[in-house]
């Protein structure tokens, strides 16, 4: 299985803010809020961090799901040991 490429140090705050407007979209819903302002930026978030050159790089290298699982990741933790500090 191919390696993820190394993520530049751009990109983890690029995708933590496109988790956590993808989370607070979802708390809205499960509200019953109006999503539409939590939808707008979460697609802002996430067209932001999709234009990142690193996944066109990591198309190329043929490790794109490597990579992008490895930022998840990333992301995630940061969010959650952020969470839990609070």
């Amino acid at each position: 299985m191919p390696k993820p490429l190394p993520l530049p140090a751009d990109v983890l705050p690029l995708h933590a803010a496109a988790l956590e407007a993808d989370r607070a979209m979802t708390a809205v819903r499960e509200a019953g809020g109006d999503v539409d302002a939590a939808r707008d930026a979460y697609v802002e978030a996430a067209l932001t961090l999709r234009a990142h050159p690193i996944w066109e790089e990591a198309r190329t290298a043929a490790c794109y799901a490597q990579t992008w699982q490895a930022s998840m990741d990333a992301a995630k933790a940061t969010l959650d040991a952020g969470a839990e500090a609070a």
